[in-house]
């Protein structure tokens, strides 16, 4: 788990990014089924998953991005469309598999959330399921679901139907990316 806030989150953005350029792909080898299957199969060895094949940390790592990204918005600008949240810092697990992808608590309020990043034809499933477990949870006074925003035709859309108990956050990512880029240089 990792807590971020204005004073970290540009840095572990940074320090994720360099992860993710350690990453060394595979040789291209054989035909295109041997190809892909080292692709799906092979492990890589570094970057923020060393463990797992560069399809597998490929999903983990946009998911991750789309979390790291959301939660920068957040923080230089907590308003979301009519909702303004308070929270001043993030617990974010990155990779989750179990729990929630986002928490925060400040005083009596409470916050989880669930990210994704998921191509259009899968959005809503995704969304379907998502939402689902954010409603089984009846302790927090807001949910956030956040997700790419490519993954959907009008984003506007989304913020527009949010409201406190379902936050919809979604994030370009490109955007943030060349942003921070920007930034380094």
């Amino acid at each position: 788990m990792i807590s971020l806030d204005h004073s970290n989150i540009h840095q572990e953005i940074q320090q994720y990014l360099k992860k993710i350029n350690s990453i060394e792909f595979p040789e291209r080898r054989g035909n295109n089924i041997e190809y892909m299957l080292s692709l799906k199969r092979g492990i890589i060895h570094k970057g923020p998953y060393p463990d797992v094949s560069i399809f597998e940390a490929s999903n983990r790592i946009f998911s991750d991005i789309v979390i790291l990204f959301a939660i920068r918005q957040i923080l230089l600008n907590p308003q979301l469309g009519s909702i303004r949240l308070p929270f001043d810092q993030y617990e974010v697990r990155l990779g989750a598999e179990n729990g929630f992808d986002i928490e925060a608590i400040k005083g009596d309020e409470k916050l989880v959330g669930e990210a994704f990043n998921v191509a259009q034809s899968f959005f809503p499933d995704k969304k379907r399921k998502m939402k689902a477990k954010l409603e089984k949870e009846t302790t927090c006074d807001y949910k956030i679901l956040i997700f790419n925003a490519d993954a959907v035709l009008n984003p506007d859309y989304y913020r527009q139907i949010s409201t406190k108990s379902m936050i919809y956050l979604p994030v370009d990512w490109q955007k943030g990316i060349a942003d921070v880029m920007r930034r380094i240089r």
